[in-house]
């Protein structure tokens, strides 16, 4: 199962009393009881700790999906009983009620069978969200320079966190990318904000993105340098030259080590491009120029989305032919864990 590129974005509707609390955190309220058996779950590396004074010692340290209990509030603060027995007090916000776990759980699921579109890292210490909103709860946080696989992007409005609340949708304010990520340590999907990420492709290959920020990439192929006697991979990226632009990219270029220059070489490059994430690679792909590695893009044209196909074969990258996609193909909607739709095998050229 793929998902697809053009579906319209809807705001989340199902937030509740967890980010509730967060957004007025700043009134004081007298303890309160909670559901005994309404679940939360924790983020990774959250304290647990005595109490909600500044020099609180702490009682210890909760990793990704510790199960706890809230039995009191205050303010913008929990307590809580861990499956372990363990108690004491985390801000409200590292915590994620047991529907939007569950949702998690199904964006996970549904996002199996998605093609991994490169490994990113993370520019600094950043936050994987319940849903594509900077107010959405996170459920992890990754350390600097950690990776994660990105599966998808999507340009998404900027809305108020009134919007979790609130019948009538707010305004939104602007507008941002996010990633649709999968973070091997949890193999749990998530959101996090796209500007805080950069790939994970060696220097000598990143040096000539020319500013632009890589959005996908892939290692189609190798060539043996005889003098060095190593094998450099053949790098597939794209790239999209306007930052606030509806598609995902509009730059293709495949970079091969070209060993009588010592360095790389640019041997395809597609511009004026309206493409959109994932891109499928499929090794062993058989056409009439030989056997070698097939990758199809998603293209807008004329108003229709188009999948175009190449193949690297031979140390050489040949465009195969496009034809329209029929229907509307629906890429998960933020919050809404939408439709999938399954597209055809690559055709043998």
């Amino acid at each position: 199962m793929k998902l697809g590129p053009l579906a319209a974005i809807q705001p989340a509707s199902r937030l509740s009393a967890v980010l509730a609390a967060s957004c007025f955190a700043g009134c004081a309220v007298a303890p309160a009881p909670s559901a005994p058996e309404e679940l939360y779950y924790s983020r990774n590396g959250v304290e647990l700790l005595a109490g909600i004074e500044p020099d609180a010692p702490v009682n210890g340290v909760l990793q990704f999906d510790t199960q706890a209990q809230i039995l009191e509030t205050h303010r913008s603060y929990v307590r809580i009983r861990t499956a372990s027995q363990l108690e004491g007090w985390v801000p409200r916000d590292l915590l994620i009620n047991d529907p939007q776990r569950r949702a998690l759980r199904l964006l996970t699921r549904q996002c199996e069978t998605l093609p991994n579109q490169g490994l990113f890292r993370s520019r600094d210490t950043l936050n994987v969200h319940v849903e594509p909103y900077r107010w959405s709860p996170t459920f992890y946080q990754l350390t600097k320079d950690q990776g994660f696989q990105v599966l998808d992007r999507m340009l998404v409005d900027r809305l108020p966190a009134a919007a979790a609340t609130s019948r009538r949708p707010p305004a939104p304010t602007g507008q941002d990318h996010w990633y649709l990520v999968r973070v091997p340590e949890i193999n749990q999907a998530g959101w996090l904000i796209g500007n805080m990420a950069y790939a994970d492709i060696p220097l000598e290959v990143a040096r000539l993105a020319q500013g632009l920020a890589i959005n996908a990439y892939f290692a189609i192929g190798a060539v043996h340098d005889e003098s060095l006697n190593v094998s450099k991979p053949t790098w597939l990226w794209v790239q999209s030259e306007r930052r606030d632009g509806t598609y995902d990219f509009d730059r293709l270029l495949v970079f091969q080590w070209n060993s009588r220059l010592d360095r790389y070489s640019i041997i395809r490059r597609d511009s004026r491009l309206t493409g959109y994430l994932p891109i499928e690679t499929v090794s062993d792909f058989e056409t009439q120029h030989g056997t070698g590695t097939g990758f199809r893009v998603l293209i807008g044209l004329d108003g229709k989305l188009h999948e175009r196909t190449y193949a690297y074969v031979n140390n050489r990258v040949y465009h195969l032919g496009e034809e329209p996609i029929t229907g509307v193909p629906l890429r998960i909607p933020p919050g809404g864990f939408g439709e999938l739709y399954r597209r055809p095998s690559l055709p043998r050229f």
